[in-house]
């Protein structure tokens, strides 16, 4: 019971000591698709591709909720049982509903290759994409029909790209760069929300008005030898909302409305810079009972930077940057019957957060990452 409730702690014991409910969700999906993809080579070096996709879903279900025990509340003085209901009805109130929907939708792809030299190519690409729309088969908000807010709206992308792919020095190197705009329209993405008036915290699918996604990225690899490969890719990702009026409010903000202006801030969980390095390394031993002897080796770190993991916007959810390291090393037979490794993630201990989620009660719950784990394999092909 709240401190601050104005609830006897008596309506709260009948409503809650023993109570449970039982929740049944029965979703249906029906998915029919036609498409087609074609290759027009106006030379040998330039090459239009063009790809489209009709596709029809339909979308049924069902949400059932009922209490199955718990005090029976017809004892109690009518007084008290009526503030036990009202408490259980914002737990989990009694409930059933049915609902869905159709949805057709057009996709398709425009991809101008031109290969200018024998190991390199450079694209241009625009894609338009739909997510199909879904349904909310949950606790609804009070006054609210299933109609207007089981179903999640369809997701729109518009998507260009231009990239070059290519290889050098023999094909030992690999250097591929590609820059991207994508344009999303009523972006699904789940809410996290404390019901008004209650204690408790409602969870389901909406969608926002607009998202915006924007970037570059590389990659490089570098073969010099059969025994011997290192790589790098980068990533920087501009992703925000561009139109998201109607956010839910962050915890700490709630004194000063319940809704906020997201417009403009990134989207959870998307950190603006990602990078990774890693190689790999192998040297003869010599011979094992007729089969050539090998020792390896492997490392690798991934680092990204700050980024939120709430719905809100909420500074304490903000995750702090962090980079992982990644070692192994072992012996092997070259055709795979023996391979014999030791090896460790998270190899110099680091401390990170996954994920951080900050309640309206004050508390902040996260998702620790892994510690440094070490350990020993052996596989066998036979």
């Amino acid at each position: 019971r709240p401190a601050t409730s104005p609830i006897p702690l008596a309506a709260w014991e009948a409503a809650l000591n023993g109570f449970e409910a039982n929740s049944t969700s029965d979703p249906r999906t029906k998915s029919y698709a036609l498409f087609g993809q074609l290759d027009w080579k106006f030379t040998d070096r330039l090459t239009l591709t063009a790809g489209l996709r009709y596709t029809h879903e339909k979308k049924s279900g069902s949400f059932t909720q009922i209490h199955v025990a718990g005090t029976d509340l017809s004892t109690l003085p009518a007084g008290l049982a009526a503030q036990a209901a009202a408490l259980r009805a914002q737990f989990n109130p009694v409930t059933s509903y049915s609902t869905g929907f159709t949805d057709n939708s057009v996709s398709g792809l425009a991809t101008l290759s031109w290969q200018f030299s024998d190991d390199a190519l450079a694209y241009a690409t625009y894609s338009r994409g739909n997510k199909s729309g879904g349904l909310n088969l949950t606790n609804l908000p009070a006054g609210l029909r299933p109609e207007d807010v089981a179903a999640v709206a369809p997701e729109k992308v518009d998507s260009y790209e231009l990239g070059i792919k290519s290889q050098w020095l023999d094909d030992k190197v690999t250097l591929n760069v590609a820059g991207y705009w994508t344009e999303i329209r009523d972006y699904q993405t789940a809410i996290t929300e404390q019901v008004q008036n209650s204690v408790n915290v409602r969870q389901y699918i909406a969608n926002i008005p607009g998202v915006r996604s924007r970037g570059v990225e590389g990659d490089l690899a570098f073969a010099p030898s059969q025994r011997a490969s290192f790589y790098a890719s980068v990533a920087y990702a501009d992703t925000t909302y561009s139109d998201y009026p109607n956010a839910p409010q962050a915890p700490e903000r709630l004194n000063v409305s319940g809704i906020q202006d997201l417009t403009g801030e990134q989207l959870p969980g998307v950190p603006k810079l990602t990078y990774t390095l890693g190689g790999d390394v192998s040297a003869p031993l010599g011979n094992l009972g007729g089969r050539d002897l090998s020792l390896y080796g492997h490392a690798d770190y991934s680092h990204r930077s700050t980024f939120n993991t709430s719905s809100s916007d909420s500074r304490y959810a903000d995750v702090p940057a962090y980079g992982i390291a990644n070692a192994r090393i072992g012996i092997r037979t070259e055709d795979g019957l023996l391979d014999l490794s030791i090896w460790a993630r998270n190899l110099f201990d680091k401390d990170y957060f996954q994920t951080l989620s900050a309640q309206n009660t004050g508390i902040v719950t996260a998702l620790i990452g892994e510690p440094r784990t070490i350990g020993a394999t052996l596989r066998t092909k036979l």
